[in-house]
């Protein structure tokens, strides 16, 4: 009997601004995604920005957003994150998709013919696999969408899908982040980047609101 088709899911939530985490954490991505079965697609659950983080406050909610882009991700879940207007500026910057209550996302995977759908609310009218990009109590398959278990910022959640005609999970994992986890020089790179724009936007505001 021919194998079905294996769809991996690596996910972030709650990540709010922590932005010396991101390099560590791309490391285990790409660990993770190195030893995935299939395809994988890489999302993000939301609240990614925290309006506590200053780089956050500076750059509208833009800065974790623009790094999970460089960082691979195809789609993060944005509600609450950016104002419109962000919203839309980043969304022609970023190849990342930007998911929220009114826009979905579209995933087309090798050798099988239905795209995936990426959204923040189902639709229970949709016959093609929905993944939900909105936290979830559990990871749990309700008819053909896939809800994701709501994780701490440290953590990555890896989900296994067999793309059958009734989508089924076969494994899900919890990994956390290991203290000694070693730093990707390019997205430490990035963060220092991105860091020195915030610190731009900062001397703009002050120098806007000096008397």
């Amino acid at each position: 009997m021919e194998e079905p088709l294996s769809l991996t899911i690596l996910y972030t939530s709650n990540l709010r601004g922590d932005i010396a985490l991101l390099p560590r954490l791309y490391t285990l991505l790409a660990r993770l995604k190195a030893s995935a079965a299939g395809t994988t697609l890489v999302f993000d659950l939301g609240r990614a920005c925290d309006e506590t983080a200053w780089h956050c406050r500076e750059t509208g909610g833009r800065s974790m957003l623009i790094l999970l882009d460089g960082m691979g991700y195809h789609a993060a879940h944005v509600d609450g994150e950016v104002d419109i207007a962000e919203r839309d500026k980043l969304a022609a910057q970023a190849t990342m998709t930007l998911i929220d209550a009114t826009r979905a996302g579209m995933f087309r995977l090798p050798d099988h013919d239905e795209p995936l759908i990426a959204t923040a609310k189902p639709d229970a009218q949709e016959q093609r696999f929905q993944i939900v990009l909105a936290p979830s109590e559990r990871t749990q398959m309700s008819c053909n969408a896939l809800r994701l278990q709501d994780i701490c910022g440290g953590q990555i959640g890896a989900v296994r899908v067999a793309l059958e005609a009734a989508p089924r999970i076969t494994a899900f994992d919890l990994h956390d982040l290991p203290s000694d986890m070693p730093p990707n020089p390019t997205i430490a790179g990035a963060v220092e980047f991105v860091e020195a724009e915030a610190r731009l936007f900062q001397r703009k505001r002050m120098r806007d609101h000096s008397p």
